[in-house]
């Protein structure tokens, strides 16, 4: 099956990120996810509960808005799908040299031939089940409101529905049902006089191995009844096709080469199919959940530090499907592909129902800060999944992991605007995740980003624009491209459109050496329609038991009449 038909059958799994933290506002993605810092509106206390309140220097009114955002990303991790590929079509070509009768005696048998089925085994000793690597894709959807100036100083409150989704596809290498399978139809003095053939047909004598792992692989290959010039012969090949002899894929050959010696186990050669009966193939697994959240802020009623400190929570109801849905190799053709989407589509439409039986409810609890100390400069703190809620189901293949945990996440930023009191903001952030969280939709993915944006959003009136910039890195994975964004924003009186997207331009090569989609590494878009509605004054509301500073006059507690 080519890798295009592969990828279209993993993106259509469901419209499924390694991150837990799916971005659920437009205008963050086009700066580059810089959410706990910028993100405003409807939908801005989904990163830092601290959002749904008014900033110190923002206008002194009651606000009421209404967001709609959509986002969609997906990320390919890691190498090992690639692996997969290349092991399949390697497999394939050893075929081949079976049927064209390399490894019968006569037949022109040389050490070429044995170290390509030595390397064919090997490798799958690169392909670690469930290591990280793979295919992510993730998704948000939702709808919220925001309502501000209420009881206490700047205070808001914002609340949310939203749809989410994240899923991976991970090699996953079922090794142990390979050890019943033998190289060829000879055996014992037969197989022998074979090795003996490939020596004189490679020419330069009988080869010996020089290492420690290969000379151990010998001994074990003599103790099964191997001659020592075949066993050394072996050996030898074993150690110019790079075989790991403290791995797995190396006591798979062991057994391999002793099936063949003792005539026991099914013949490669007589045309055996190891993927019969296998599980190796990608495991997709996913998560999909609907979550309402509440969340209110506040400026400190404090003296003097009401318009330094906004303290926000938010408390997040979920309720959730998680599912998991082997993609056998052995089934990756038309019939095996529509039978594992029939099966992917069931689970899907459980999770989007919600199915008794299958649904888990769990809540989330996030809190956030933010720190106001003068002009237009903040210092933004958000806590999410403080509790870590946890959701378990049944896994489908053996060593998964029995349950989807979303990790506590910490995250700290730094924004200024420039320009704010011209009505031609001009933003920068920075921010930066505190702690190295894991996925277990992809077991051993780990994420920590950093986070740069900068966005000139001039306000002329009854229409606005807004353009955006950023960029972000995983500090968890050295292998993972920086990934940049960008956005456009239209306000035309009390509506809102905002476009954005992110790609990293490095790309992966999707599918087999040979046929493959050149991918970007990452890639992701988003799109917001809004309402927002203003009443009141214009002016900031001062705090009336602030300090005034030397030579002024304290500052009155009611806002300018008009």
């Amino acid at each position: 099956m080519s890798p295009r038909m592969i990828l279209c059958l993993l993106l259509t799994c469901a419209p499924l990120c390694a991150e837990e933290w799916i971005d659920f506002h437009t205008p963050t993605v086009g700066r580059g996810g810089a959410g706990v810092s910028l993100a405003r509106g409807a939908t801005g206390s989904y990163y830092n509960a601290a959002n749904a309140a008014r900033r110190p220097w923002e206008k002194d009114i009651t606000q009421v808005e209404f967001d709609i955002p959509s986002h969609i990303t997906a990320s390919l991790q890691g190498t090992s799908y690639r692996w997969m590929f290349d092991t399949v079509e390697l497999a394939n070509d050893l075929a081949d040299r079976f049927d064209e009768g390399a490894f019968e005696s006569g037949g022109g048998v040389d050490a070429d031939d044995m170290r390509f089925a030595m390397r064919v085994i090997n490798r799958l000793d690169k392909l670690s089940s469930l290591n990280g690597d793979g295919l992510y894709v993730g998704a948000g959807a939702g709808i919220g409101a925001r309502w501000t100036n209420l009881f206490l100083p700047r205070d808001g409150m914002s609340a949310y529905l939203g749809g989410f989704n994240i899923a991976a596809a991970s090699p996953y290498v079922d090794l142990d049902s390979l050890r019943g399978y033998r190289l060829t139809d000879e055996a014992a003095a037969a197989w022998e006089t074979l090795i003996s053939e490939a020596i004189i047909n490679s020419g330069g004598g009988a080869p010996a191995p020089s290492t420690p792992g290969g000379q151990q692989f010998s001994l074990d290959l003599q103790a099964a009844g191997y001659s020592a010039a075949t066993a050394d012969a072996l050996a030898a090949w074993a150690e110019d096709a790079d075989v790991n002899f403290d791995g797995k894929a190396g006591d798979i050959l062991l057994d391999f080469l002793i099936n063949t010696y003792n005539g026991t186990g099914q013949s490669l050669e007589s045309g055996a199919n190891p993927l019969e009966g296998n599980n190796s193939g990608f495991v997709i697994r996913g998560l999909a959940w609907y979550e309402v959240g509440f969340s209110y802020a506040f400026g400190l009623p404090i003296m003097g530090v009401s318009d330094l400190l906004t303290f926000g929570a938010t408390i997040r109801l979920i309720q959730a499907y998680a599912f998991s849905e082997l993609l056998r190799v052995e089934d990756m053709d038309k019939n095996g592909v529509e039978d594992t989407l029939a099966r992917l589509g069931n689970k899907v439409a459980d999770a989007y129902r919600l199915d008794a039986d299958a649904a888990r409810f769990n809540v989330g609890v996030d809190l956030g800060l933010i720190i106001t100390p003068f002009d237009t400069l903040a210092i933004s703190f958000a806590a999410r999944n403080i509790n870590g809620p946890e959701f378990r189901w049944k896994p489908s293949t053996t060593g998964e992991p029995s349950l989807v945990r979303f990790d506590p996440q910490f995250r700290l930023g730094v924004s200024y605007i420039a320009f704010y009191e011209a009505g031609l903001p001009l933003s920068f952030a920075v921010e930066a995740d505190l702690n190295k969280t894991g996925s277990d939709i992809m077991p051993n993915y780990h994420q920590q980003f950093v986070r740069a944006a900068i966005a000139f959003e001039p306000d002329f009136g009854l229409a606005g624009i807004g353009l955006r910039l950023g960029a972000f890195k995983n500090l968890a994975d050295a292998n993972e491209a920086i990934t940049f964004s960008a956005g456009l924003g239209f306000r035309l009186w009390v509506f809102t459109l905002d476009l954005g997207a992110h790609m990293a331009f490095e790309q992966r090569n999707f599918g087999t050496s040979n046929e493959y989609e050149p991918l970007p590494q990452r890639a992701g878009a988003s799109v917001q329609i809004g309402f927002h509605l203003e009443f009141g004054g214009g002016d900031p509301k001062p705090d009336p038991k602030a300090k005034a500073p030397k030579g002024k006059p304290a500052p009155s507690a009611k806002p300018k009449s008009k």
